[in-house]
């Protein structure tokens, strides 16, 4: 009856410091879990999905070498995006050259980039599928 006894009070010791070390396992996890849905970054975890000003970033990347000046500014807000299925963005705006002798020249663009994977910054990282400009 003792060794019955005995037994049964280091079960009982065992669940308890069984329970014990699982809530505090639950209360860490628990922890981990609020501050990563409070971060409100998308780059503090995992690279997030591209948005339209990503791909505006970037493409202006891809025109800046197409047009034949040094000195070019892009419109901050007049531009156009719409994302398509698969990653895929249509950047529509315009470009200005201000050449110094002459008048500055306005080139218009609509260019088709596809988002691949990896940091939205890297141009590495997008294809061009197709370009119009006027």
């Amino acid at each position: 009856m003792d060794h019955y006894l005995q037994n049964n009070a280091a079960k009982k010791s065992f669940l308890n410091k069984g329970g014990l070390v699982l809530t505090i396992l639950a209360l860490i996890f628990t922890v981990f879990i609020t501050r990563f849905a409070l971060s409100g970054s998308r780059t503090d975890f995992l690279d997030g999905a591209p948005r339209g000003n990503d791909a505006y970033s970037i493409a202006k990347k891809f025109i800046r070498p197409t047009i034949k000046s040094a000195n070019v500014a892009f419109p901050e807000s007049g531009y156009q995006c719409a994302q398509e299925p698969d990653s895929v963005f249509i950047v529509k705006s315009y470009a200005e050259a201000k050449d110094q002798p002459g008048p500055k020249s306005i080139t218009s663009f609509e260019i088709t980039l596809k988002f691949n994977g990896g940091n939205v910054e890297d141009k590495k990282n997008w294809k061009m599928l197709g370009i119009i400009e006027n």
